[in-house]
C-alpha cells in the first residue's frame, strides 16, 4: 500500500535548512509524530517545487537517518505555513486549489482593516472590537481627542513590526515607536506639542496603510499590559477547536507584547490567578475559549479554506475581552516559551488530524 502523503508548504528559508536540521521555529519532528498517528507522512516542499503542468512535486519526506528528497504527486492537501505576496505564487495557490487540491490556509493573508470589516458584520461582537479608521491626519487627531490613547498600526504587517502609540496628556502627547528590526531595543518615546503630529508618522501613513485605533486598557501583570494568544484550528472533527492559549507581556518601555519583540510568555492560568484574583479563572478560560471559537467561525464565512488562526485577545481588569489581532500563519513556539509542551504539539497534530478528515471526507466541513 502506498503512503498517504501530505504537503507541509514552508518558507524558502526554512526549506534550505532542512538537510543541515537546524529549522529555526518550526519543528518537522512534530509534523512528522502527528502525521504517523494519522497514516501519513509528511512531505516538505515550497511553492516552487510544485509542477501543476505535470502535476508532481519535489520534497523532502523523513527517513529513520534523516530526509531524502522525492519526486511524487502533488498530495490531495497542502498545510500552509509560509507568508506570500508575490502575484505568481498566489496564482500558484489558486490555480491548486482550482484543480481540487486542499490548501488549507491558502487564503488567510489579508489586512488587519480588512479582517476589522468581516468581524463588525456581526453584531455580537460589536462591542468587543476596539474604535478603529484609517489612518490620516485628520482621523489620527480626531482619535486622540475621542480616546486619549491610540495604537497605530499598519494594515499589513506582523510582529509588531511599524506599530506605534500615540498618547494624550495635559497639554502635550508622547509618541512610542521604534525604528530598529524586531526587537525589543531601538524603541523610543518622544514629546509632542499638543495638536502635533510626529515627521515620522507623516512618513508611515504616507508609504504604507495605517489604522488609527483605540487602545484598549489591557489587564497587567508586574506593571506590565499583557494579551492572550489563541490557537484556533480546524481537527479531526472539522471543527474548530483551542489547540491552546498563552500569555504575552509587553517588555519594559513598550507596548508590544510579540515574542519576536522582546515580550514573556506564561501560561493564562498563572497570569489570571495573580492579576485578577477576584475572577474564576475556570469560568474565564472559558469566555477566553467561546469569545476565541466565535471569531473562527466569523473569519471562516469570508476566508475560504481557513484552518489555523492565531488571535490575540485582549482583557481587561474587570474582565471586558476584546479583539485584537488575527494571525493567519500563526507562530507557535510561544507556548514552548510559556512551557506548555502539550499544547505546542497539539498546535501540530490538530493539522494533521484535520488532513485525515479531509481524506476521509473527501469535502471542505461546513463553517
Amino acid at each position: 500500500m502506498h503512503p498517504e502523503f501530505v504537503g507541509i508548504l514552508l518558507n524558502n528559508n526554512t526549506y534550505r535548512r532542512i538537510s543541515s536540521g537546524r529549522i529555526g521555529t518550526e519543528s518537522l519532528a512534530n509534523y512528522e509524530e502527528a502525521a504517523a498517528m494519522y497514516g501519513l507522512v509528511p512531505c516538505f516542499f515550497t511553492i516552487h517545487h510544485i509542477s501543476l503542468d505535470t502535476g508532481m512535486v519535489t520534497g523532502y519526506i523523513p527517513i529513520p537517518s534523516g530526509y531524502r528528497r522525492v519526486y511524487i504527486p502533488i498530495p490531495r492537501a497542502i498545510h500552509m505555513r509560509a507568508i506570500y505576496h508575490n502575484r505568481r505564487e498566489l496564482k500558484r495557490i489558486e490555480d491548486l486549489i482550482k484543480q481540487g487540491i486542499f490548501v488549507f490556509n491558502g487564503r488567510t493573508r489579508y489586512g488587519k482593516d480588512t479582517i476589522h470589516h468581516m468581524l463588525e458584520q456581526d453584531s455580537g461582537l460589536s462591542n468587543a472590537l476596539p474604535h478603529t479608521v484609517k489612518a490620516t491626519p485628520v482621523s489620527i487627531r480626531s482619535m486622540l481627542s475621542q480616546h486619549g490613547d491610540l495604537v497605530l498600526k499598519p494594515c499589513s504587517g506582523s510582529i509588531g513590526i511599524g506599530i506605534m502609540r500615540l498618547k494624550r496628556s495635559t497639554g502635550h502627547s508622547q509618541l512610542t515607536y521604534s525604528r530598529s528590526s524586531p526587537s525589543a531595543k531601538g524603541w523610543r518615546t518622544v514629546t509632542l506639542a499638543e495638536g502635533k503630529l510626529h515627521p515620522l508618522i507623516y512618513q508611515r501613513i504616507k508609504r504604507a496603510p495605517f489604522l488609527a485605533q483605540e487602545r484598549i486598557p489591557l489587564a497587567e501583570y508586574r506593571g506590565r499590559p499583557f494579551d492572550i494568544r489563541v490557537t484556533v484550528q480546524r481537527g479531526g472533527s472539522g471543527s474548530w477547536e483551542i489547540a491552546g492559549m498563552f500569555a504575552k507581556t509587553s517588555p519594559p518601555q513598550t507596548f508590544v507584547s510579540n515574542i519576536a519583540q522582546g515580550g514573556s510568555a506564561y501560561q493564562v492560568p498563572d497570569i489570571l490567578t495573580r492579576c485578577m484574583p477576584n475572577a474564576p479563572v475556570g469560568e474565564t478560560l472559558e469566555r477566553i475559549a467561546e469569545f476565541s471559537l466565535h471569531i473562527a467561525r466569523i473569519l471562516s464565512l469570508f476566508i475560504p479554506y481557513a484552518a489555523d488562526f492565531g488571535l490575540d485577545i485582549g482583557i481587561t481588569e474587570d474582565g471586558r475581552l476584546y479583539f485584537i489581532e488575527c494571525n493567519g500563519c500563526d507562530q507557535r513556539y510561544g507556548f514552548l516559551e510559556a512551557g506548555m509542551g502539550e499544547a505546542w504539539k497539539n498546535s501540530y497534530r490538530n493539522p494533521m488530524a484535520f488532513v485525515r478528515y479531509l481524506y476521509d471526507n473527501d469535502t471542505w466541513p461546513p463553517h
